[in-house]
This record gives structure tokens, C-alpha cells and sequence, in this order.
């Protein structure tokens, strides 16, 4: 087991009383497992997806990441930079970097040589038949390059986790289906498992379980 969330509640103060958020939520992913959330807008899929990237607390409940229990001794610094890797609907690609670049920038942060994290991204380019794009910026990419080079760097630090929000939201089907195939090869050959928020049911086909999350339950 990679993620166990155990009777998760969180609520918020609004206009003088409690709106409850997730209501006792519990679920697990395996390790390389895909694992789908569906959900209508305002069912807790952003505060569970929060929660879970440690950038938001909760009220009650238990959060264990591979084997390590959510507490105060937790370190989400850490857990952030080396363990979980995070994709958008957006790619947040810096236009001034090369795709290159942008995918070196997490082992930048984690403090390694920049040489060093350069023939890494190299490695993750060429692993995923990509490299002919290395030198582009990110106004010569296509809508699809610039989401897989984003995918890229959610990779390149190796997580256990990657959280992904809409990942396919804002491209067209034929690029879609080179992120999914992407997102299959990720589970494959690097050991990662990923949790996907998405309203598409092609994108939740490729999952291993789909959970639908209404009003801050797992139905």
C-alpha cells in the first residue's frame, strides 16, 4: 500500500456556521496503481487533492504515505520535492526555459548539479521519445508537447505519488491520447503510482480503480 486516507473530515467557516467539505472520506492507491477520482464541481476533489499534498490540514482522520502517518513530525518539505510529483490542467512551463530546462528545474531545487540534472532530463526525453524537442521554448510547442514536458518534470525526481488535476483538460483527442499512453509508461517503468482528478471517462479507462467523490464521499 502506497496511500491509505482513513475517515478524512474537513469543514470550513462560512457566514458563521460549518460547511462540511469531506465527510469521513477513506480510500487507498497500491503502489504503480492509476487511480481516478470523478466528481461534480464542489464535491471536495481541489480540498482532497490539497490534503493530500500536504498544502492543506484536516480536521480528523488518518493520512499514511508509504508507511509514514501524516503528523507533525511529517516532513512535507521533503515529501513535496522527492516524493510526489504534481501535474495541472495547466503546464505552469516558464517560457524563458527550454523544455530541457523546465523538466531540470525540480533537481535544481533538490540541490543537484545542474550537469547532473541535465543528463538526467536528457535520459527522460530521450526514455519517451521526445528529445527532438529539448531546445524548443515553450511558444514552439504544441498544446500536448507542452503538457507531456510537464509531466516530465512531475517525473523527473522519481515519486512514489504524482497527483494530477485535469491533466487532459485543455488539449484535443489526439494529444490526449499520447498523455495517457505517457501516464501508463510512468506506472510501468518508474515504480510510480498516480491519483487523477478528471471528468473524462477516457481518461478514468485507464485507470485500475475510479472513485466518485459526492458531497465529500467516496460512493
Amino acid at each position: 500500500m502506497l496511500l491509505e486516507v482513513k475517515k478524512i473530515n474537513k469543514s470550513y467557516d462560512g457566514n458563521g456556521k460549518s460547511i462540511q467539505i469531506l465527510n469521513d472520506l477513506s480510500f487507498s492507491i497500491d503502489k504503480k496503481e492509476i487511480v481516478s477520482i470523478c466528481g461534480s464541481s464542489g464535491s471536495g476533489k481541489s480540498t482532497l487533492m490539497n490534503i493530500i499534498s500536504g498544502l492543506l490540514s484536516y480536521d480528523s482522520g488518518e493520512i499514511i504515505f508509504d508507511g509514514n502517518i501524516f503528523n507533525e513530525t511529517f516532513n512535507f518539505s521533503k515529501y513535496r520535492n522527492s516524493k510526489l510529483g504534481i501535474v495541472f490542467q495547466d503546464h505552469y512551463l516558464i517560457s524563458e526555459l527550454t523544455a530541457i530546462e523546465n523538466i531540470m528545474l525540480p533537481q535544481i531545487i533538490l540541490g543537484i548539479n545542474i550537469n547532473k540534472a541535465k543528463i538526467n532530463a536528457s535520459f527522460l526525453l530521450e526514455d519517451f521519445n521526445m528529445s527532438h524537442i529539448k531546445d524548443s521554448y515553450p511558444k514552439k510547442m504544441s498544446g500536448g508537447e507542452k503538457q507531456r514536458v510537464a509531466i516530465l518534470r512531475a517525473v523527473i525526481n522519481k515519486p512514489k505519488l504524482i497527483l494530477a488535476d485535469e491533466p487532459t483538460g485543455s488539449i484535443d483527442e489526439f494529444n490526449k491520447d499520447k498523455i495517457l499512453c505517457l501516464f501508463k509508461d510512468i506506472v510501468l517503468n518508474y515504480d510510480t503510482s498516480i491519483l487523477m482528478v478528471t471528468h473524462d471517462n477516457k481518461v478514468s479507462q485507464i485507470s485500475n480503480n475510479i472513485l466518485k467523490l459526492v458531497k465529500g464521499k467516496i460512493i
